[in-house]
Order: structure tokens, then C-alpha cells, then sequence
């Protein structure tokens, strides 16, 4: 079963991009302290097969899958563990993909994507 959870509505993942031969991973996007992360499951997938791309708000991850996984996270709709993931989504404006970051830890992707200092609330002073 797959989780794909933004309350946010901040990043916009779209069926139309999807890989052809990879599914779409899990993953949940939530506001924390000025910054959006975006995490994906990306079981059996490692830092050499994992590529994190951005070109002009669109925001690609693909990682491919180690042969002979001990244990594949099996695809429910063909029965086999699939070769990779693939997700792509468009980054807001009111983003700053400059400063982001990213760390992989135990197959799961945490994408870190601050605010523009414009974009963050503010108080305006009354004269």
C-alpha cells in the first residue's frame, strides 16, 4: 500500500510524469520550522543508485534497486519486487531549491526544501 500524503499542496506530484517501467515510491511532504521535507521510501535503493535531479522547478528522484535484495518490497499489482522507483514533482515558488538538502538513511530519502525569506510571514509595522 502506498502513502502519498501533502496537506500542504506545496508540491504537486503528477501520474503524467511517471517513469515507464518505474513505480512511484511512497512518500509524505510536511511543513517544519520555515522549510518543507519531503520524504520517500526508497526500500533496497543505495546512495550509488540514486539520482536527485532539479531542472527548472521540476524535482526528479530515481534510484534503482540492488540485485538480489534479501527482502524486495514486493509490488502488489505484479507479484515482484520492483527494479526501482521513480518520482517527480514541481517545487512551488515560493521555494528556495537552492538550499536544499538531502540524506538517504535505511532506504528512506529526506529532501529538505527551506522557504524564500519572501515568502515566510512576517510582521509589518504600524506607523
Amino acid at each position: 500500500m502506498s502513502t502519498h500524503y501533502d496537506s500542504t499542496n506545496t508540491l504537486t506530484v503528477s501520474n503524467r510524469e511517471q517513469h515507464p517501467t518505474y513505480p512511484r515510491p511512497s512518500y509524505l511532504v510536511k511543513r517544519e520550522q520555515g522549510a518543507f521535507q519531503l520524504t520517500i521510501a526508497l526500500p533496497g535503493v543505495s546512495r550509488d543508485n540514486l539520482n536527485v535531479s532539479l531542472e527548472k522547478g521540476l524535482l526528479t528522484v530515481t534510484g534503482s534497486r540492488a540485485s538480489g535484495e534479501l527482502h524486495p518490497d514486493k509490488d502488489p499489482s505484479s507479484g515482484r519486487a520492483p527494479e526501482g522507483y521513480h518520482l517527480q514533482t514541481r517545487l512551488h515558488p515560493d521555494l528556495n531549491p537552492e538550499a536544499m538538502s538531502a540524506q538517504l538513511e535505511n532506504g528512506i530519502l529526506a529532501l529538505v526544501v527551506p522557504e524564500k525569506e519572501s515568502a515566510k510571514k512576517r510582521d509589518i509595522p504600524i506607523n
